[in-house]
């Protein structure tokens, strides 16, 4: 999440969400890993430290494959 106090932002709290910043995002692809979130936590989104944060030792989250995104459906079976 780039900017914290956003309706986006809001409706990610109330669901539970933990609101991390971009560099989140980029520190865990560059080290392969997912990494704590608590350095990079917006706002104080978690009422605990370990809340949201999986495994450190799992890995990030799969870049999509390029071309694919909006209007792109579903793979050819």
């Amino acid at each position: 999440c780039a900017f914290p106090r956003t309706p986006k932002a809001a409706q990610a709290r109330q669901l539970g969400g933990v609101l991390v910043g971009p560099g989140w995002i980029w520190d865990c692809r560059e080290r392969g890993r997912r990494l704590p979130c608590g350095p990079y936590l917006l706002d104080g989104s978690a009422s605990s430290g370990s809340e949201g944060e999986g495994s450190e030792d799992a890995p990030p989250p799969p870049s999509p494959a390029p071309g694919a995104g909006k209007g792109a459906g579903p793979p050819p079976s």
